[in-house]
């Protein structure tokens, strides 16, 4: 019986392996993973999703443009509505405010080893914790200094400033004064906090080329308003670099370029007003289509004169999965593959920005127009913030105090840092 009971047991699974019931692949899981991004609209993802659906015909990909001035806030909603989509953009300030929203990147898909061989160093800031990555950059950019050819050639500026000390000599070409010494041209728009655009950014690139330490190494409060030691010589960076930025607003100062009664930077530039900014590649589209006429000249940021490297300043978005996502482990497979040299090269190419790789970026550094952000990329770093949204007003009130209330820098950065060390433990 034990015999006669086995051998039929043989040919029941024999039976089944032949009719493809045994021994064949479980089938693909069907998807649709629904993508929700910003500033690019479907047509730049659809032939990367087209030729993605060739190996995997089971997944589909809906990508959604959001408006970006109200992104953050729609997708907050959606997470909370249970209506989370599988693929959101992730701001590269957003992982302490947001990372218990989402999911890492399964490690057999990407050691944070092969992260830090393949992207920037600032991704790692930004997108790796506890040893887990958070998201993946899609493309980076970084601050540099747009300016207007021929107000530089009018004042017979040959080549851009390398140095801070360069910046404040050229400025002084550009500018001008009345016999009353109010500014009727401006040469940069640098100084106030209200018409500046990238405030934060700029003045957080000041400190931490100054050598600021922006938050202290627990994490648990800000430490830019902190004297340091150098050389046994006590100073205090953030104060300084506080002072140095307010000072293009001060009508005493001989570096007096700009105020708080100017329009904003970008729409000053624009129309001519003023000859340098500080922005991003991604502002240069619309730079080009307010004022086509317009001769843009690109230029990296300016260090400190002596200084033994260069420190720049990135931001940029990367692709994330929330934890609510139906498809986690499919929508991380799809994120890898268009984080793939061809496939993040050629989005870069059809979107006009910079990107993410560094095997991408190195091909970058050659570009006419995008060369100076791709060489800055690699220098570039930023600074873990609680609260983005928060911590800019923050620093507009700061600038605020000094140029408009009478404020010492000393006091102004004291109080900031006070404000955020509370934001950092909320």
């Amino acid at each position: 019986m034990i015999i006669f009971g086995a051998i039929a047991v043989i040919i029941i699974i024999l039976g089944l392996v032949f009719f493809g019931v045994i021994g064949r692949a479980p089938a693909p899981q069907r998807a649709t993973l629904e993508f929700w991004g910003v500033y690019d609209d479907s047509s730049a993802w659809r032939a990367i999703t087209d030729e993605y659906r060739k190996t995997h015909p089971e997944i589909f990909v809906n990508y959604t443009e959001i408006n970006p001035d109200t992104y953050e806030k729609d997708l907050l909603e959606a997470l909370a509505s249970g209506n989370a989509p599988d693929i959101v953009m992730f701001h590269s300030s957003w992982l302490p405010k947001h990372g218990n929203k989402i999911v890492p990147i399964p490690q057999t898909l990407m050691t944070v080893r092969q992260f830090q061989e393949t992207f920037p160093d600032v991704a790692t800031t930004n997108f790796v914790a506890n040893n887990q990555i958070y998201a993946l950059p899609v493309w980076i950019d970084a601050l540099a200094m747009l300016y207007n050819k021929d107000l530089f050639n009018t004042a017979g500026i040959a080549v851009p400033p390398k140095t801070w000390d360069d910046f404040i000599r050229v400025v002084q070409k550009l500018s001008n004064k009345d016999k009353f010494g109010n500014l009727t041209k401006s040469g940069a728009a640098i100084g106030a906090a209200n018409n500046v655009n990238n405030v934060a950014d700029i003045l957080s690139l000041l400190m931490l080329q100054t050598g600021a330490k922006m938050i202290s190494d627990d994490g648990t409060s800000a430490a830019f308003e902190r004297q340091i030691q150098t050389g046994g010589v006590v100073w205090n960076p953030g104060e300084s670099a506080l002072r140095f930025y307010t000072d293009f607003a001060n009508p005493k100062s001989a570096a007096y370029t700009w105020n708080d009664g100017q329009t904003n930077s970008l729409d000053a530039f624009a129309g001519g007003k003023t000859a340098i900014i500080f922005d991003y590649a991604v502002t240069i589209p619309q730079i080009k289509e307010r004022a086509p006429g317009l001769r843009l000249g690109t230029a990296a940021m300016p260090q400190l004169e002596g200084a033994s490297k260069s420190v720049n300043y990135a931001d940029y978005w990367g692709y994330a999965v929330p934890a609510a996502s139906r498809y986690p482990n499919e929508a991380w497979q799809f994120i890898f593959y268009a984080s793939g040299k061809d496939i993040n090269k050629y989005f870069s190419t059809a979107v006009g920005r910079l990107a993410s790789r560094r095997d991408v970026i190195a091909e970058e550094q050659t570009d006419p127009n995008l060369g100076v952000f791709a060489e800055e990329i690699l220098s570039a770093v930023s600074w873990y913030q609680a609260d983005p949204a928060e911590i800019e007003a923050i620093f507009k009130e700061m600038i605020n105090a000094v140029i408009l209330k009478n404020t010492s820098p000393a006091n102004a950065i004291a109080d900031a840092a006070s404000k955020v060390t509370f934001l950092m433990r909320k």
